[in-house]
């Protein structure tokens, strides 16, 4: 599937509200083109991590002197 860049203008709490209305109503096209295109939307629970915990290394004092 090829996807797009499309440019927004950054939308932060104090942004103007026609710049937030432009984000949202950005975002709702964008969400349906993806969903009308064959796209499925996967709720992932709120634990989960896309890179878990690694084990820590000890590396203290194996450099040479």
């Amino acid at each position: 599937m090829s996807q797009s860049a499309v440019v927004l203008e950054e939308c932060g709490s104090e942004s103007h509200e026609e710049v937030r209305d432009n984000v949202r109503r950005q975002l709702t096209n964008d969400v349906e083109s993806f969903l009308l295109g064959g796209g499925r939307v996967q709720q992932v629970e709120n634990n989960v991590r896309a890179d878990p915990p690694k084990k820590p290394s000890m590396s203290y004092g194996t450099a040479p002197i």
